[in-house]
């Protein structure tokens, strides 16, 4: 006899937490992926939390809705993913929270069975995932776009996003699930931000001491963006959260975008120092040794095919968008000085209204 599920409305295992917007080319599958997931012992639900999507995102949401009584539909009337995220904390009953992006996939049927395995074996407060692109690229920009990104050229060498080994480790740059408690004590996600939101709460969790566990188990497929200027807006959004996230935390120190734009300052002083032409040539002397940098690494991921300037341009576009977003995001410095008022957060506060 199959054992009843359990009732949705107590405590649960697992609340899966999905901050969304316009996603209906993935939301389908990917929720179809989630709810057909092995059940822990205790249950899990899904809440997706919609910023007020224009396309068919909350159609294809209400009819799976009215079929999966673990599946609701909250609104973010805030439309960030870092409102989105606290709306879904908030409205959660699971001990464990997950988020994960509308765009993504899942590699097993018993993830979440494994999350809570993971949780409970380690005592982890935070769990950290690998976030692979390529298996979801399904077009030669976008495969371009996510070797680009894989490179060592195109993300952090020091990031976990793409590590494949089981450890305790920093959970800056790859947690994604919480002991809901931990959500709780540390009043959210900071709704200020619109990206690096996440970076910024796993400092938090850091700072706080709370133990952070990496495994290759919970590896989540991501699409990359499908053009140039869909990654450069994507880095532009990142170099900014990056200059708030130092405002905020000036240990965060993102040191590649600080020692470009120092070089830029080095630049000027040059050409008041000893003239334009000098600096000129300092500057192609300096563009000549990037190219040849981007040049070598776009014909190793590419080869000799038209896939090499695809990934030369994605990796201009990625360097580009972060400095250029970083510069804006230094005009903001000073209104992320201080830490963001949690507003009344308390846990198991439901203030996400169902749509």
């Amino acid at each position: 006899m199959t054992p009843p599920e359990p009732d949705i409305h107590t405590a649960l295992d697992v609340s899966v937490v999905l901050p969304v917007l316009d996603e209906e080319k993935d939301i389908e599958r990917l929720l179809a992926e989630v709810l057909g997931q092995a059940v822990p012992p205790g249950g899990f639900e899904v809440l997706v939390v919609d910023g007020g999507s224009t396309d068919r995102t909350r159609e294809i949401v209400r009819a799976l809705a009215a079929a999966h009584p673990r599946l609701r539909l909250l609104d973010n009337p805030r439309r960030r993913s870092s409102a989105g995220r606290n709306v879904g904390a908030r409205a959660a009953s699971g001990e464990y929270v997950l988020f994960l992006d509308g765009h993504c996939a899942l590699q097993r049927h018993d993830y979440l069975v494994r999350l809570v395995e993971i949780f409970r074996s380690t005592g982890a407060a935070c769990l950290c995932r690998p976030q692979p692109l390529l298996d979801l690229a399904d077009t030669p920009w976008g495969k371009a776009i996510a070797a680009a990104r894989h490179s060592w050229l195109g993300h952090n060498p020091g990031s976990d996003i793409y590590s494949s080994t089981p450890a305790f480790t920093d959970p800056r740059s790859a947690g994604a699930a919480y002991a809901r408690r931990v959500l709780a004590d540390l009043g959210g996600y900071d709704e200020r931000f619109d990206a690096c939101e996440d970076v910024e709460f796993n400092h938090r969790v850091a700072r706080a001491g709370g133990t952070s566990y990496r495994h290759p188990d919970l590896a989540v497929r991501y699409r990359p963006r499908h053009s140039l200027r869909g990654l450069w807006w994507q880095m532009h959004r990142y170099g900014r959260g990056r200059a708030r996230l130092l405002a905020r935390h000036p240990s965060v120190v993102p040191w590649a975008l600080v020692g470009a734009t120092g070089l830029g300052l080095v630049l000027v002083g040059i050409a008041f120092a000893a003239g334009v032409r000098v600096a000129t040539w300092v500057l192609v002397t300096l563009a000549g040794l990037w190219g040849l940098a981007v040049g070598v690494e776009s014909l190793r991921l590419g080869g000799a095919t038209l896939s090499a300037p695809r990934v030369a341009a994605a990796l201009a576009a990625i360097h580009s968008g972060l400095l250029f977003g970083f510069w804006r995001g230094l005009g903001e410095f000073g209104s992320f000085r201080r830490a963001q008022t949690t507003g009344g957060w308390k846990e198991g506060l439901h203030d996400g209204a169902s749509a």
